[in-house]
């Protein structure tokens, strides 16, 4: 790579220790990407569409070239159920000048949203940069978070993987032949086996191409932090803005605080609420949880204690940094295709894939300086949001059933919203919309908790109060 005119299609970074990319399959469960995506990794997720969301599965590197910048993955993920058929076919031969090619991959996932990409264009020509012979140029653009997709042909056969841009002109990009891709596989336990049987998207249109192969092209998370870094518990700050401890009540009365003392946490890549249950009852109190159907849960104890499983990677790793720099960790929210957000310390906030209006509201709390107690938001663009001295919707209809609810019920205290149904809870009493569950419903009629902090997945639930004492359903 030639700095300044020849940039990788690159992994984007999340953050100094997280970045992602783009991946394929092939059979046997292995992923094919680029060297320069997975280097360094730690920990590597590979998420991929199952119907209309996505289910990430850990994955470890078994042959690596740094020469040929290209890798191959193996998923280890125990709950990974394999591919199946793979639609598309592997071509070892060279394409020709003028064939039109399509790419799909995970740009720029934090402006662009993590929905799978597709550009077109044209193989330009049978080589490369500087007139690489190991290459192809392409017309079809790419970004960063393309890099280790596949470059399909028009008929749907793997002829190249996407690994650089040229920043000097326009549209030019780079992709490595697949013929050498077979040193890397023949090294493989399985050899050639693993390649795809049959091409059985060849007469289809793009668009059913697209809608067939998208499952099997996967977006790529690494880290270079790995499972067992979750384990080790922070060392106290000298520079800990709440001094000896922090009180997380509104009205400033609640009779429980946490002192500025490191809590413990422990994680699991692979999902389990049974894990989860038995620390929330090991700590004997539980301030808060984020639970879903698909893409893990959390559940939140002390200042900054957490346990997790089948998580985000980016959001472990943002959860051991917090509880690393001994920040008090207040709320975190989860939906289904793997958005999240966490309120920290005095009134911090980060977040991934969150609704952009919601982001923008964020924002408009912190420049008037309104402590923001929780949000909620789901993955259809719903979103509530509740400050210190109001609370903002992301629609009128929200909102007005919010303002019905408290001229009902009095001070709006948490909310939680669904895909499908919203629950809010104010000082006296409760409101439903939508898709709630009845044990729910009941169970908060019955409760004489004060709850603050309410959340939902299916049919399992979670509330709790200020002080810890909580009711579940998981």
């Amino acid at each position: 790579m030639i700095a300044g005119v020849l940039l990788p299609a690159t992994a984007q970074n999340f953050s100094p220790s997280s970045w992602s990319g783009t991946g394929w399959a092939l059979n046997q469960g292995y992923v094919v990407t680029n060297h320069h995506v997975i280097d360094d990794a730690r920990s590597i997720v590979c998420k991929f569409y199952k119907g209309d969301e996505m289910v990430g599965y850990s994955a470890e590197v078994v042959q690596d070239d740094e020469e040929t910048d290209l890798a191959i993955l193996k998923i280890t993920d125990p709950r990974f159920p394999g591919f199946g058929q793979l639609p598309y076919a592997f071509k070892q031969g060279l394409a020709e000048v003028g064939e039109s090619v399509f790419v799909l991959g995970y740009p720029m996932t934090t402006t662009m949203g993590d929905e799978i990409k597709l550009t077109t264009g044209v193989l330009s020509s049978r080589s490369g940069y500087g007139n690489d012979k190991h290459q192809y140029q392409i017309s079809a653009p790419v970004q960063p978070g393309n890099s280790g997709g596949a470059l399909f042909d028009r008929d749907g056969n793997v002829i190249g993987i996407i690994n650089a841009k040229h920043t000097g002109a326009e549209n030019v990009s780079y992709a490595i032949k697949s013929q050498y891709l077979m040193p890397l596989i023949d090294r493989l336990p399985e050899g050639r086996a693993v390649l795809p049987a049959a091409n059985s998207i060849r007469s289809l249109e793009l668009k059913d191409q697209v809608r067939l192969v998208r499952g099997y092209v996967c977006y790529i998370i690494c880290s270079s932090r790995q499972e067992n870094d979750y384990y080790t518990p922070p060392t106290r700050r000298n520079d800990d803005p709440y001094g000896d401890s922090y009180n997380n009540d509104p009205n400033g009365d609640s009779s429980k605080s946490y002192e500025n003392t490191p809590s413990g946490s422990t994680y699991r890549d692979v999902p389990s609420r049974d894990f989860l249950r038995q620390n929330i009852e090991e700590w004997g109190d539980c301030r808060n949880v984020a639970i879903t159907k698909t893409n893990g849960d959390v559940a939140l104890h002390g200042r900054n204690g957490w346990a997790g499983s089948g998580l985000p990677a980016d959001l472990s790793q943002t959860l051991h940094e917090l509880n690393q720099a001994n920040e008090y960790i207040d709320d975190v929210q989860l939906t289904e295709n793997g958005s999240w957000c966490v309120l920290y310390g005095d009134n911090g906030f980060r977040w991934n894939y969150i609704p952009p209006s919601l982001e923008k509201e964020i924002y408009g709390y912190h420049h008037d300086n309104e402590v923001i107690y929780s949000v909620t938001f789901n993955d259809e663009g719903d979103w509530i949001l509740i400050g210190k001295d109001h609370y903002s919707a992301s629609s009128t209809q929200l909102l007005t059933f919010l303002k019905e609810g408290a001229e009902q019920f009095g001070t709006l205290l948490a909310a939680c919203l669904t895909d499908d149904g919203l629950v809010a809870c104010y000082d006296r009493g409760y409101t439903f919309l939508g898709n709630v569950p009845e044990d729910l419903q009941d169970r908060l009629r019955e409760t004489q908790l004060d709850v603050y902090r309410i959340k939902i997945a299916g049919e399992a639930f979670f509330f709790a109060d200020k002080d810890g004492s909580y009711r579940y359903k998981m």
